[in-house]
Formats: structure tokens, sequence, C-alpha cells
């Protein structure tokens, strides 16, 4: 199972304490967008901390303690739920011990996990569908830094290389190009490559160079290429069919990569 993120925002000043959350193997890293007056936390039915918390701190709560919570004041956050299960995975796949439990300490500002929510939030405020491989390497970065900053785990040294099989590569390879307009994600691919999703997205960039989502964005830019040359149709079908969901995000897309706009380089080939 994997970690899922959740934004939080409330404009009341004042709110009920929550019932206690149903115990689960998981943890709760709650990371405050915005100064908060007042939070407090309550851990099978005793008090835990209270106070107040200024904009990027952390708070993590295992939620095999049955947790409620009270928040005053405007409230707005990013709550990642990080399922145990997928701790042990990623210990698993890395060579080291399981993680014990995950400790951030609340007064601390954890600027990285910032710069993280701030890329994703960005990411799922676009079209999803046509973000999904780069929404998935953020998922693994995350887990990856919950893992080691708030778990303390170590990953066992591995040797130099460690990329894809020529096979797993190719494979990776041909369903990007086939599936350019579907809602692809790193599971799916690194499923054919009999890999799980943090190795395959980890041995592709070793063998190719660039982050998965990186090789599927400059395939969709390629064939919109193709397709602007060879065909008359409207960039707003372009970018459907080559899986940038709507005209303005292709627009965006190829304009980063490209330095100009999809229009402006088709006209300048065909007055060319």
């Amino acid at each position: 199972m994997a970690l899922a993120m959740t934004r939080l925002t409330c404009c009341q000043f004042v709110r009920e304490r929550t019932a206690p959350i149903p115990s689960e193997p998981a943890f709760s890293v709650l990371h405050q967008l915005g100064d908060l007056d007042r939070h407090s936390c309550w851990l099978a039915g005793r008090p835990r901390y209270s106070g107040s918390f200024g904009a990027g701190t952390v708070s993590v709560t295992n939620l095999m303690d049955n947790p409620q919570c009270e928040f005053n004041g405007p409230f707005d956050a990013v709550q990642y739920y990080v399922p145990r299960a997928a701790l042990d995975e990623f210990a698993r796949e890395h060579g080291a011990a399981p993680v014990s439990t995950l400790e951030w300490s609340r007064d601390q500002r954890d600027s990285f996990l910032s710069t993280l929510s701030n890329v994703l939030l960005s990411a799922v405020e676009q079209d999803p569908s046509t973000n999904q491989l780069f929404i998935d390497q953020i998922g693994l970065s995350l887990l990856a830094h919950f893992a080691q900053a708030y778990g303390g785990m170590r990953p066992r040294e591995r040797a130099a290389g460690g990329g894809l099989a020529l096979w797993q590569e190719r494979r990776a390879k041909e369903i990007m190009r086939t599936r350019l307009a579907s809602n692809l994600t790193i599971a799916d691919v690194a499923a054919e490559c009999k890999l799980t999703p943090s190795h395959f997205a980890r041995s592709f960039r070793r063998s190719t160079g660039v982050a998965p989502h990186e090789f599927l964005s400059q395939l969709r830019i390629d064939e919109a290429k193709r397709l602007m040359l060879s065909t008359k149709l409207p960039l707003a079908d372009v970018a459907l069919i080559c899986g940038f969901g709507d005209q303005s995000y292709f627009t965006r897309v190829f304009s980063r990569s490209v330095g100009t706009s999809p229009g402006a380089w088709r006209r300048a080939r065909s007055e060319g």
C-alpha cells in the first residue's frame, strides 16, 4: 500500500476535539502550510502535546495510538498517510532493518518536505492524469525521506551500476511509447519489468540518465512535433492525442522544453 496525501484547510476559528481514530499500522505526518494558533493531540485519551505551530513545522502521529486532535485558528496543512507496510517494503528493498517508528521535533521545520509538498501540490493542481509518473516519483521521494529522516533508516551500500536489464529497459520504453495518452503509473511499468516501483524508478534513471516521467514527457513532445509537421490537427487535438490533457498544459510543457510555444514552433517550420 502506498502513501497518500490530503490537503486540509478550514477557516473556522474553534473546532471540537475529533473522535479517536481507529487503530491501524500507519503514521500521520502533518505538514503546516500556514501558522496555526494551537494544535493539541491526545493519544489513547491522554494529552501528548499542545502548542502553537508555525508554517513549515511538522507533527508525526502513530495511528496505532488512537489519536485525537483539536485545532484552534484558521488551518492549512498537508497530511501524509504513511502505512507501515510501505515502510517495511522500502526497508527490505534497500537491505535495511525495518523502521521501528517515525519521529520529528514539532518545533523544527523541514525544508525538504516543504519543497516536495509545494511541488506535489502544484502537480496535482494541473491535470493529475498527465502528471501521474511525476506524482509517483515525488511519492517515492517522500517515502524515502520519511524512512530515512524520520525513521533513521540507513540503506545498505550497493555496488555501482544497478540499472535495468536490456529487456526491462526495452519493455519500459515500449509501454511508454504505446500508452502516451493513458494514465500510466510507475507501478504499471514496474510490474511489466518484474520490479517494485522504487527499484524500477531508481534503475531506470541509472540506465537512461533521466527519470521515467522525464522520458515520457520527451516522448510526448516528440510525438507532438511529428503530428504538428505531418497533419493539420488543431493544437487542442494534438495535446489530447499525445497525453497532455489540454492545450494549456501542453503549451506550458512544450515551451519549457523547446523554448517556444507549439504554435510558434509549427508556424516557423511551415513558413520555412
